[in-house]
């Protein structure tokens, strides 16, 4: 994260708390199966299937599709729009899907489609994490964080022979962001239900509008986006 403008590590450190925050919901909703966390689903995939609890094992197996959905999603909108526009707005292009589809899943629950709901919300956590992607890959995890806990433990090693103490604090910032909006999810979801995707699709809604309009300024005055 050294390497982005500070609007973009605040933009980074936002949406981490938002993959947080619908991980949260995804836990809660469906009893113990993520929507980010692909790790943990594949080991609760596999001891499901190996405990006979098909109905779990299947429901997994969904989420984890799904999540593979949505990541292809996300960088099929990303290419394209780099294609057409240019590598500089292909993030807001992302940006504009993954506001969609919580959207869609808020839209969804208002009719009363629960599990609808919940697969819209997957898609865009799937897709949130080529909002920052350079060559083709992922520079900046938003939705995992073993390998940020990896290397912040390396960074802080780092540091103590000569390395930048930023190398280390930006990672275990982006993992306290996604653990405080896990925790804000489940407080949602404790105390909202369902109904606490409509404050997470108004979140995207604002992050993706503020977004643009920064970016669109910064065009503007000709300023390094």
């Amino acid at each position: 994260m050294i390497d982005y403008r500070p609007g973009e590590r605040v933009l980074a450190l936002t949406l981490a708390a938002v993959s947080g925050y619908a991980d949260s919901l995804g836990f809660m909703f469906f009893g113990g199966v993520f929507l980010s966390f692909m790790s943990g689903n594949t080991t609760r995939m596999a001891v499901t299937g190996v405990e006979e609890h098909p109905d779990l094992f299947w429901l997994t197996a969904r989420c984890i599709a799904l999540f593979l959905v949505g990541v292809m999603l996300g960088a099929v909108v990303h290419r394209l729009a780099t294609r057409r526009w240019g590598v500089y707005r292909a993030r807001e292009a992302v940006l504009v899907t993954v506001s969609t589809a919580f959207v869609l899943g808020a839209a969804a629950h208002a009719v009363g489609w629960s599990l609808p709901a919940m697969l819209f919300v997957s898609l865009g956590v799937g897709a949130v994490n080529s909002v920052f992607e350079r060559k083709g890959e992922v520079s900046i995890p938003l939705t995992y964080v073993t390998g940020t806990l990896v290397k912040t433990a390396q960074r802080i090693v780092d540091s103590f022979f000569g390395g930048d103490h930023r190398a280390w604090i930006y990672p275990f910032t982006l993992w306290v962001c996604l653990a405080v909006g896990a925790l804000l999810g489940a407080l949602a979801f404790t105390g909202l239900g369902l109904g606490a995707i409509y404050p997470l699709a108004a979140a995207l809604v604002v992050v993706t509008v503020v977004n643009q309009v920064v970016r669109s300024r910064r065009r503007a005055a000709g300023l390094a986006l």
